[in-house]
């Protein structure tokens, strides 16, 4: 294509740049045709049936899944972007901005923000989305080969929604959507996540794979615990992520590396202070992998090598309700049953520590006294979302579980350091073991399976580590 001197102006004016006009020409030519690309994802048949099945759920309605744009981090830089769930699960991976449309008629386009390519003047002028400084993007053409779907240019998505009589979105990802979208109320996200909820082979593939890698990221940090002391949590943290990245995308959130007390903190990420030899550690870390199928998984590691007799005592508890909840994973078991049974083993368990007086029995209920204690639930659905499904959330709480379900079992107890109600010698520790469970048809595989949860069985595997 040819440029004038006054398109090419209004080009250089409009990129706010200050590049003479000769520097421009010469940085639109002399670049090679990129060659079409015509293999389709395969990835692409089970979306096909997804977005049949949601647009099936909605008949006649316009779904509009946006992919979300990448926060800003400064005046003019951006977090790393992550493509929004619902579209990920319906499309697969696409550009910020990009969004689909399913129309009345059950029909899908993705409507593409296309980025300046080779050739172009603003592949240059715009720092920010131009193919010289961000690589090449994708043809229309080889994403609508990829994904297996109509492909448009963003510009015309505006006038599609002008056409549609009933239109539901998912909200906050995209504000240009939501500005041309009413803001009636929509059970697009709920069905979504319900849909989301029971995962196919392939989704339990790539969990088992994204388990598999933050079982790899604990054994790091095991053969590391020499440097740990050394380093304190800032290492530990580092040493993760880097196995994270290594092995997938990235770490599917920050990591907990809590060492000595700061293990009683279940949200601590800070991970800035030291770590002592007699401490214990609680890592709380998983790996986003392929598709953005996520793990959730913690351990306590003695860091040391050997638990002390009152920090072996707290993990056996734990151990012991993860055991009990664990065993009763099965199709028809509900989320509430799971944490009544874990609820009882540490119940029981804090008697034993001498934590719970007989008196205090007489005016709370079990539940009530426990949650000092362990302050939270049994666990959670796990896939695309590490929270995975959480728009309904109260929903499949009390509902039985079913075959494709993939859940945490995550059981902890916690005295904080500053908790007049626990005995001296056991503020300060928090156990926490939790691992990521796939429902079967008569029971359970645990896809975390690669970490010992006993404290014994701990210690020998630390002991095999080199």
């Amino acid at each position: 294509m040819t440029w004038t001197d006054e398109e090419l102006q209004n080009l250089v004016t409009k990129a706010g740049r200050r590049a003479p006009l000769e520097q421009v020409r010469m940085m639109t030519a002399g670049w090679q045709v990129p060659a079409a690309e015509t293999d389709e994802w395969s990835g692409v048949p089970p979306r096909r049936f997804r977005r049949a099945a949601v647009t099936g759920d909605f008949p006649g309605d316009w779904l509009v899944i946006p992919n979300g744009r990448a926060p800003w981090r400064t005046s003019d830089l951006t977090y790393p972007f992550r493509p929004a769930t619902d579209f990920m699960w319906l499309v697969g991976e696409a550009d910020p901005g990009s969004v689909l449309v399913i129309d009345g008629d059950g029909e899908p386009t993705l409507y593409v923000d296309e980025n300046p390519p080779l050739g172009h003047p603003l592949a240059f002028l715009d720092a920010a989305r131009g193919a010289v400084w961000n690589g090449r993007p994708e043809s229309l053409s080889a994403l609508r080969s990829r994904l297996g779907l109509a492909v448009r240019p963003i510009a015309d998505l505006e006038n599609a929604l002008r056409r549609a009589d009933n239109t539901r979105t998912v909200r906050g990802l995209d504000p240009v959507v939501d500005s041309l979208v009413p803001e009636d109320g929509s059970e697009l996200e709920k069905q979504l996540a319900r849909r989301r909820l029971i995962k196919d082979d392939h989704e339990i593939g790539r969990l088992r794979a994204a388990a598999g890698a933050a079982v790899e990221g604990f054994r790091a940090v095991g053969r590391a615990l020499p440097e740990v002391i050394e380093r304190g949590e800032p290492f530990v943290e580092g040493l993760f992520t880097q196995v994270a990245r290594t092995h997938g995308r990235g770490v599917s959130f920050t990591p907990v590396c809590g060492g000595g007390p700061r293990s009683t903190i279940p949200h601590w990420f800070g991970n800035h202070a030291p770590i002592g030899r007699g401490d214990i550690l609680l890592i709380d870390a998983g790996v986003e992998g392929a598709e953005l199928y996520s793990s959730d998984v913690a351990r306590v590691f003695p860091v040391s090598g050997r638990f002390s007799a009152v920090q072996r005592d707290v993990h056996d508890i734990v151990s012991a309700a993860h055991r009990a909840a664990l065993d009763m994973v099965r199709p028809g078991t509900t989320f509430q049953e799971l944490g009544a049974t874990a609820a009882h083993v540490l119940l029981d368990g804090l008697k034993s520590l001498g934590v719970l007086p007989n008196r205090t029995l007489e005016v709370f209920d079990d539940d009530l006294l426990a949650r000092r204690w362990t302050l939270h639930g049994i666990g959670h659905m796990l896939g695309i979302d590490v929270h995975d499904c959480n728009p309904v959330v109260t929903e499949y709480m009390n509902r039985p579980l079913v075959e494709g379900h993939v859940l945490t079992i995550e059981p902890g107890l916690y005295f904080s350091p500053h908790d007049d109600l626990v005995p001296g010698h056991l503020r300060g520790l928090g156990v926490r073991i939790e691992d990521d469970v796939a429902v079967t048809a008569n029971g359970y595989e645990v896809l975390s399976a690669g970490l010992p949860t006993s404290a014994t069985g701990f210690e020998d595997w630390l002991g095999t580590l080199s």
